[in-house]
């Protein structure tokens, strides 16, 4: 089943997760951490009025929701508590879909 993630950093936390950025982006690009995880697509939300980072939105692919919720918060951001919120969401992709 697909699931979106969305999650939005704390702005207190700003310098954190830019240090975590490199290893997030390797959490996400090393399926040893997450071998019944597919991500589909991805990418930073910004802010309208200085394009900072704000947050993310993944698209992935697993077997259940526990198993996503897990993934993200087996993130290093998640680890290391910059989230200010995050969600995992069914997703019923309707258009671009893989395959």
């Amino acid at each position: 089943m697909f699931y979106v993630v969305s999650a939005t950093h704390k702005a207190e936390m700003a310098q954190e997760r830019l240090r975590l950025q490199e290893a997030f982006a390797a959490y996400l690009h090393d399926p040893t951490h997450h071998p019944d995880v597919t991500i589909h697509h991805g990418g930073q939300t910004l802010s309208e009025s200085d394009r900072s980072v704000t947050g993310f939105v993944l698209v992935l692919e697993a077997p259940s929701i526990e198993v996503a919720t897990a993934f993200v918060a087996g993130s290093p951001y998640a680890e290391a508590g910059t989230f200010a919120e995050s969600d995992v969401h069914p997703w019923n992709w309707l258009t671009g879909r893989p395959g």
